[in-house]
């Protein structure tokens, strides 16, 4: 297409509309559902693991971090601002994997410890980060992670105001009549204040649906095996470390996997909003 090359405008345009017209209204999603956003949830599985290993002694001979050293560690990405994002886009840029850049960054931490902490054995334990882990085992927690914040943070806040307001309406409306049709032709008569009762009971049921939602999460290595685990460390109950540490993060962890997680959970949820919306739009 002729003209202005508009992708060389400074500040750069919106690609869709979510970035566009509607960012107004989907900008408090972008504190969950961004690339930033997943990339703070991937550090900070990466480093729960960490702690998650050496606090339940799965390592043998690896050490123990000390309250101030775990301290540390969780603090990285509670102050991943825009430096650290431009930071991890200049690392992902030589890997080439969006992943193994987040272990990179996160081993620069470690062998960058403040003096603050004293002696400490941070840099030590650097090749321990991901151990055992294939892509997947971050990834599938992460998005876990950051759906679930935008959920329970963003989307149920806001259909609850909506139900709310519905409920109000249909109280005031109450005594409204309205025209009924059944079959295209006129029929007993209603009230607004029904009709809007209709539709926010059905709301109200897809709604809690969603406050339902189970978020599943595993972390079993490359094929769903705990195979390297394993035969690297036999003596270890690594179902248990597996099942502790989903759990730790507050979501529901999976037991039966291959490489991947199901992701049925999202197809359930997804739905379910979906359906939210559908009758959305019946209501406008």
């Amino acid at each position: 297409m002729g003209g202005m090359d508009l992708s060389a405008i400074t500040p750069p345009l919106a690609l869709g509309p979510l970035d566009g017209r509607y960012r107004g209204s989907v900008a408090p999603l972008v504190n969950h559902l961004s690339e930033a956003a997943l990339n703070r949830a991937r550090l900070i599985v990466e480093i729960e693991w960490l702690i998650h290993l050496t606090e339940q002694d799965a390592l043998p001979g690896a050490p123990k971090l000390s309250e101030a050293e775990t301290a540390y560690l969780r603090a990285i990405p509670e102050d991943f601002g825009a430096p650290e994002i431009a930071e991890l886009a200049e690392i992902e840029a030589e890997t080439r994997h969006d992943v193994k850049a987040i272990e990179y960054f996160l081993k620069r931490r470690l062998e960058a410890a403040p003096a603050s902490l004293g002696e400490t054995v941070l840099p030590s334990v650097s090749e321990i980060v991901h151990i055992f882990c294939t892509s997947e085992d971050i990834n599938n927690l992460a998005y876990a992670l950051v759906i679930h914040s935008a959920v329970e943070e963003v989307w149920l806040p806001a259909t609850r105001r909506l139900r709310a307001k519905l409920i109000s309406l249909s109280h005031s409306a109450a005594g409204v009549p309205m025209l009924a049709r059944t079959h295209g032709q006129a029929a007993t008569p209603v009230t607004l204040g029904k009709e809007l009762a209709v539709l926010t009971h059905r709301l109200t049921r897809q709604m809690k649906r969603v406050e339902r939602a189970e978020y599943l999460g595993k972390i079993n290595g490359a094929t769903g095996t705990y195979a390297a685990h394993s035969i690297s460390v036999p003596g270890t109950d690594w179902e248990r470390i597996a099942q502790t540490f989903v759990e730790g993060l507050g979501l529901t962890w999976n037991p039966l996997t291959t490489q991947i997680e199901s992701h049925d959970w999202q197809a359930e949820l997804y739905s379910d909003v979906a359906r939210f919306n559908r009758l959305l739009h019946n209501l406008a």
